[in-house]
C-alpha cells in the first residue's frame, strides 16, 4: 500500500475545500435549534451518502435512555427527530468513529450581531454564523477528512460517523447513537479546540428553580416576599456552593481557575412595575468534579436552594452529565499528535475544558480535536476556514494510519 503523506493529505484537502466551504455555508444557514434539527440532518445525510456511507436513522427512545444515570433529561419529545449513524467498510484494520452534533443554541441577542446570524458570510478567511464554530465547522472538517482519505483508495479499517442532536442540552443524541452501534476502536469529536485537544471535562447539571409568592400591589411591596429578590438570594447561595466545589480542584484541572462554574442562564418573572410577581423561574447550570456523580451534585444544589427557600421547587432537566478524563498518552492521542505535527509543524497540547461534550459517552481511545474560531454561544460566532483545512488534513492522515496501531 502506498504511503499517504501529509503533503498528500494537504493536496487532497485543498482540492475539495471550496466545495466543503459551500457545504458548510448551507449547513450554517439552517437554524438547527432544539427541535428543528432535521433540515441539518438532511444535509449531513446527503453528504454521507455521497461519500459512500451506509446510513441508518436512529430516533432516541426515552425509556431506554432513562435507564442511564448520566443521560440527559429531555426537554422535548423525539418524534420526528433523528440521529444518523453512517458506516463505511474498509480493510481489516482498527476502526475509527467520528461524532458531530448539528444542534445549535439561540442567536440571542440577535440585534447585536454585525453579520446575519444564519447568513454564513465569509470575510477574511472566517465564516460567520450561529453554529459555525460549535460545531458545524468541525462537521465539515471531518467529512472533508473522509473525502481526502478515500482519495487514496480503500480505507484500511472501518469508519463510523455519528451525526447527533441534543449535545447542547443533555447528550441524548450521542447516547442513543452509541446504544444503537456500532462503536469503534478510536473516537474523535471535532469540537472546536483551537490548536489543542480536549480530554478533560467537569460534570454538568441543569436545574429549573421555581419560587412562589403572593402577588400584590406595589404599595404593599413591603408586606411579603418578592420571588425576584428571593431568586437573587438563591443565586448567591449557589455561588457559595460553586466556591466550595472549587476549593480543591482535581489534578486534571491544575492551572485552571474555577473549573466548576455556576451559570445563571435565565430568569423569568413578573410583567408589571407596580405589582410584585407571584412566581419566578430561574434556570441554572452547575459544573462539578469529575469523580462526583450527577445525583450527588443534584443533591448539593437542591440543598443549597432549600436553605434559602424550603418551599422552592427544583426540577432537574437537560444535562445530567458525569465528568470525564481520558489518557493523554493513549495510542490515539499519540498518533493524532504526530499527524498534527506533520501537517501544521506545531505540537499538540491537551487543554482542560470547563464545559462538557459528548466525549463522556465513550471509553478508551477518545479525544476532542477540531478547528479554531470564536464567539461560540455568543455574538458574531465564526470559524477559521484554514483551520478546517488543517484539521481535515490531520484527520485524513489519522484515518489512513490508525489501522497500523
Amino acid at each position: 500500500m502506498a504511503i499517504f503523506s501529509s503533503s498528500d493529505a494537504r493536496s487532497a484537502v485543498e482540492r475539495a475545500l471550496p466545495s466543503t466551504a459551500a457545504f458548510l455555508q448551507e449547513l450554517v444557514r439552517v437554524p438547527s435549534l432544539l427541535g428543528n434539527e432535521e433540515p441539518a440532518q438532511v444535509l449531513v445525510e446527503a453528504r454521507l451518502n455521497e461519500l459512500g456511507f451506509e446510513v441508518r436513522s436512529i430516533e432516541p427512545d426515552p425509556s431506554e435512555l432513562a435507564r442511564h444515570p448520566d443521560s440527559g433529561i429531555p426537554l422535548l419529545d423525539y418524534e420526528g427527530r433523528r440521529c444518523l449513524v453512517g458506516t463505511l467498510e474498509g480493510g481489516p484494520g482498527s476502526s475509527l468513529l467520528f461524532n458531530g452534533h448539528v444542534d445549535v443554541v439561540s442567536e440571542e441577542p440577535a440585534d447585536r450581531w454585525t453579520k446575519p446570524p444564519y447568513g454564513a458570510v465569509v470575510e477574511d478567511g472566517r465564516l460567520y454564523g450561529r453554529g459555525a464554530c460549535d460545531m458545524k465547522g468541525g462537521i465539515a472538517a471531518m467529512l472533508l477528512a473522509v473525502e481526502a482519505a478515500l482519495g487514496a483508495g480503500e480505507l484500511p479499517g472501518p469508519l463510523v460517523y455519528q451525526s447527533v442532536i441534543e449535545e447542547e442540552c443533555g447528550g441524548n443524541g450521542a447516547l442513543a447513537a452509541c446504544l444503537a452501534g456500532p462503536l469503534a476502536d478510536g473516537v474523535v469529536i471535532a469540537e472546536p479546540t483551537n490548536g489543542s485537544i480536549d480530554l478533560v471535562s467537569p460534570g454538568v447539571i441543569w436545574a429549573r428553580i421555581t419560587l412562589e409568592a403572593s402577588s400584590r400591589h406595589a404599595s404593599h411591596a413591603d408586606e411579603g416576599s418578592n420571588p425576584i429578590e428571593t431568586a437573587a438570594t438563591v443565586i448567591s447561595a449557589l455561588h457559595e456552593l460553586e466556591a466550595t466545589l472549587n476549593e480543591s480542584p482535581e489534578a486534571e484541572f491544575e492551572g485552571v481557575e474555577q473549573p466548576y462554574l455556576l451559570n445563571v442562564g435565565a430568569l423569568h418573572s413578573g410583567d408589571w412595575p407596580s405589582m410584585t410577581p407571584g412566581r419566578a423561574e430561574l434556570d441554572v447550570r452547575l459544573g462539578f468534579p469529575i469523580r462526583m456523580q450527577p445525583a450527588e451534585a443534584q443533591t448539593l444544589l437542591a440543598t443549597a436552594v432549600e436553605r434559602v427557600d424550603p418551599e422552592a421547587a427544583v426540577e432537574f432537566r437537560g444535562f445530567r452529565a458525569r465528568g470525564y478524563s481520558f489518557d493523554p498518552g493513549s495510542p490515539l492521542v499519540s498518533l493524532l499528535a504526530d499527524c498534527h505535527r506533520e501537517v501544521s509543524g506545531r505540537d499538540l497540547q491537551p487543554k482542560p475544558a470547563r464545559a462538557t461534550t459528548d466525549l463522556r459517552f465513550f471509553e478508551g481511545n477518545a479525544v476532542c480535536y477540531g478547528p479554531s474560531g470564536d464567539g461560540l454561544h455568543g455574538v458574531d460566532e465564526w470559524v477559521d476556514l484554514e483551520s478546517i483545512a488543517e484539521t481535515a488534513a490531520t484527520l485524513a492522515l489519522l484515518i489512513r494510519r490508525w489501522s497500523e496501531i
